[in-house]
């Protein structure tokens, strides 16, 4: 990388003007003749736009400043971004970057090289700067940036500011059916496994083969890890339970391994009936993606169970020109059982998953800094997230509606987003969670919101939810009990790492005899794996589970 000079104008409220120098890390040239920069606090009020180009990292190769939102970002703050466009391991490089002391005017990093960059002092210290220079982002804090802080007191970058809200409207049920079953079924309502019993089995007898091979009720893969992932998953939703690592923690306040909770196993209970009626894809239990999406695409699979793992099985349908068979997302729990929903953390409540700092090649820190705090405000988040109102959005009712332009352009692909603009958000320290509101009670992004959730629907699944009286998949969610849980891996020792892995490996082996063998042996084979635990430890690791959740539960008041 070649050290290049931009050189910059500055208009201050109060009549002081001066040539800036900034160094960028960047291949771009520049004409203009480089010149010494004042100190920070000789900055002149109101100099916050004045033109600035400075260089900053990312990995994107079509990332560009030559778009209607960066048009109307320079507009509106003054800055330019030149991108260094790193390829390849991005953290190897960016270590590479700090050991020559050659890194761009700007870093968006991770958290580990975050650290490295730190250590090495070759951030700018905001500490003082922010509270001096920057008034947006103590607005977007609230006056407290703790959560900027690091171990040492100092703030060395910065993250997008925290959300109050979270409404992920991509959040779907773990039971995913073809929206032609259902239309030819009249919608049903569905809020037992018995019902979807009916509603399957009677279609499967009605078309016995689709797409030329025989027709599969239930289905999906479980080839290496995804045995788990799938099933521990639908069974966990079906039974009610919250989204913990590997326990359940009840009404009684203790932790226990999932698999010994009450009604863990009703789902396989349901499988093993499926089997026995021969409606269930005992492939499911050994094969891979690519052979779980062929079948998909035949059409043949009428319903799918797991984590959204159908809307993959819907594109290629679509593709196919079948998109009445794409799938309808249900949450149904097993009956008797309440559906548990932890607490939002304050940690995902945070701003973004990286970090933003100023480095030493920087020649005008504070005005970069200025820079980043016009993108705090609000006008500039929307901007980020959403575009430009008129083209890119709307706003009906007091809510942004996505344009239909934007819809067709991305529907392209290629390098739409960057034609757009839209690739933004995460540099330019905007909400980065699914579903984070911004301060004005709307969403952060337009990918987010109700209108883009619907009108990048196909036909057949628009129908589907106004037959059941839904806008979108969340609509059809069981309403949640929340509970505030704090647990986490955090604490996790060797042993109890090493136990989970040793449960999951006896689990995997409990699983198809629970599904495939005479539902009389069921007990006996879910009390031998209990047995098998215990042998390796179970007792003790309750044990162990339960002190660290009584001192994160402690920790979190």
């Amino acid at each position: 990388m070649s050290k290049k000079r931009y050189g910059i104008g500055s208009v201050g409220a109060f009549a002081l003007t001066a040539i800036l120098a900034l160094t960028a890390c960047s291949s771009g040239d520049s004409n203009n003749s480089p010149a010494p920069s004042p100190s920070p606090d000789s900055q002149a009020p109101g100099a916050s736009k004045a033109p600035i180009t400075f260089s900053m990292n990312t990995t994107v190769a079509t990332m560009n400043w030559d778009n209607d939102i960066a048009r109307e970002i320079t507009k509106r703050t003054g800055g330019t971004i030149k991108w260094d466009v790193l390829t390849g391991d991005e953290r190897q490089k960016m270590n590479v970057w700090l050991a020559a002391g050659d890194y761009p005017d700007v870093v968006s990093m991770w958290d580990d090289t975050y650290k490295a960059y730190a250590d090495a002092k070759a951030l700018v210290d905001l500490t003082e700067l922010i509270p001096k220079h920057a008034p947006s982002i103590m607005k977007a804090f609230n006056n407290d940036l703790s959560s900027l802080k690091q171990p040492d007191g100092k703030i060395w970058a910065l993250r997008a500011p925290p959300t109050s809200k979270i409404e992920n409207l991509a959040d779907k049920g773990w039971l995913h059916i073809q929206a032609s079953v259902l239309k030819e079924a009249g919608y049903p309502q569905l809020k037992t496994l018995d019902d979807v019993y009916k509603l399957i089995s009677e279609h499967a007898k009605k078309y016995p083969e689709i797409g030329g091979g025989k027709t599969i009720g239930f289905s999906n893969f479980g080839a290496t890890s995804q045995l788990y992932n799938v099933f521990d998953t639908s069974a966990r939703m079906y039974a009610g339970m919250p989204a913990l690592p590997h326990v359940f923690i009840g009404d009684d306040d203790k932790p226990v391994l999932r698999f010994f909770a009450p009604g863990y196993t009703d789902l396989f209970k349901f499988f093993n009936k499926m089997n026995v009626a021969g409606l269930f894809d005992r492939e499911a239990l050994v094969q891979t993606t690519d052979q779980f999406n062929a079948k998909c695409a035949q059409g043949r699979v009428l319903a799918v169970f797991g984590p959204s793992f159908a809307s993959g099985c819907t594109n290629d349908l679509v593709k196919l020109n079948m998109a009445e068979k794409s799938y309808i997302s249900f949450d149904i729990v097993a009956p008797g059982r309440t559906k548990v929903s932890n607490a939002t953390s304050t940690s995902s409540l945070r701003g973004s998953d990286q970090w933003v700092g100023i480095t030493k090649n920087a020649k005008d820190a504070v005005r970069i800094l200025q820079f980043f705090d016009e993108m705090y405000k609000s006008e500039n988040q929307i901007l980020v997230g959403w575009g430009i109102e008129g083209k890119y959005y709307t706003v009906e009712g007091g809510k942004r509606v996505v344009s239909d332009y934007v819809v067709t352009e991305l529907g392209k692909g290629g390098d739409a987003w960057d034609r757009l603009g839209f690739s933004y958000p995460r540099p330019l320290l905007q909400m980065m969670q699914a579903g984070a509101y911004l301060s004005d009670g709307d969403f952060a992004r337009y990918s987010s919101s109700v209108s883009w959730n619907q009108k990048t629907m196909n036909e057949p699944m628009r129908e589907a939810l106004k037959a059941y009286g839904a806008k979108t998949f969340t609509d059809l969610l069981v309403r949640p009990a929340v509970k505030n849980l704090p647990f986490t891996t955090s604490a996790y020792t060797d042993d109890i790492k090493r136990f989970n892995s040793e449960a999951i490996a006896e689990w995997n082996k409990a699983v198809p005899k629970m599904i495939l063998e005479a539902e009389s042996k069921m007990e006996a084979n879910w009390a031998s794996l209990e047995k098998a635990l215990k042998d390796k430890g179970l007792d003790k690791y309750h044990a162990d589970i339960d002190a660290i959740y009584k001192k994160q539960k402690e920790a979190a008041k």
